[in-house]
């Protein structure tokens, strides 16, 4: 049988076991019948999943003025979109388990992933994007495909490291040559399986070559923007050096600029430190 992004998704599910509350999250906010009150309570049952989500909205990518103590309440701030999205991003940090070390070290991807996420929030806030939060899921699971490669292709995965040496600003036409798709492809294809909205898709899809996008350009662009910062930092760049790879058209989109970006650095990382302990710190057992 051909191996194809399709088909990868489809083995993922005998790897990657998501957590019931993903799932009934997903039927819930799918179905005829929604309701938040509803889709607060399954979120409720699993105490880690409800403790993480509370430290997010309640921290500073969300900026409310007062604290948020229960789930229906985040629900009803963030929209059951947002908050599906949330659940997914939150579940996918603990459920890729079982990769090789020599494939990817997880803390150091799930770190640059949370970096792209945070990042790209805030440079959706200012260049005043609506809705600016959904831009930190949008981040995080920017390369998610990359682990679904890891855990259904590890041979093919090992080739490509080598010829790579782990360089990701030339690994999708890597993964081109050797498999005929690349790890975007497969992100896309997860994204929908996984039943996220169409913007996460486009970013999985799009992020490295924005000038690709069709749809949901701004999202993509300021998620690439973001991506190349990230990615510069972990490689221990300097700020000219993370920005001169930036598709230009990323930056006629956003209507941001180098001179722009530069400056928002050091703060852009301080806040991704926060949100990295918030989102990779083992939670206590209580119920949040």
């Amino acid at each position: 049988m051909t191996t194809t992004p399709q088909t990868l998704v489809e083995n993922i599910d005998q790897l990657v076991s998501l957590p019931d509350v993903c799932i009934r999250v997903n039927e819930l906010v799918d179905s005829a019948n929604y309701s938040a009150t509803r889709v607060a309570e399954v979120i409720s049952q699993d105490v880690d999943i409800s403790a993480r989500l509370l430290r997010l909205v309640n921290s500073a990518l969300f900026g409310l003025q007062s604290k948020v103590d229960t789930i229906s309440r985040a629900v009803a701030i963030a929209g059951s979109d947002e908050v599906r999205s949330l659940v997914m991003a939150t579940t996918a940090v603990r459920s890729f388990t079982g990769i090789p070390e020599e494939l990817v070290n997880m803390a150091t991807f799930w770190r640059h992933s949370i970096m792209t996420g945070v990042m790209s929030q805030l440079l959706a806030t200012h260049t005043k994007t609506l809705h600016s939060e959904r831009l930190f899921v949008m981040g995080m699971l920017h390369d998610v495909g990359r682990l679904v490669i890891y855990l259904t292709l590890p041979e093919k995965a090992r080739e490509i490291l080598l010829v790579t040496g782990g360089d990701d600003w030339v690994s999708a036409e890597a993964e081109e040559d050797a498999l005929g798709f690349n790890h975007m492809d497969v992100g896309a294809e997860l994204m929908r399986a996984w039943g996220l909205p169409e913007g996460l898709e486009m970013v999985a899809r799009h992020h490295h070559r924005p000038s690709e996008a069709r749809d949901h350009q701004r999202d993509v662009a300021l998620v690439h923007i973001a991506w190349a910062v990230a990615r510069g930092e972990t490689a221990g760049f300097s700020v000219d050096e993370m920005l001169w790879a930036i598709d230009p058209v990323a930056w006629e989109v956003t209507g941001l600029s180098p001179q722009i970006v530069a400056p928002m650095v050091e703060e852009m990382l301080t806040k991704s430190a926060e949100t990295i302990n918030l989102m990779l710190a083992p939670m206590s057992r209580k119920r949040a």
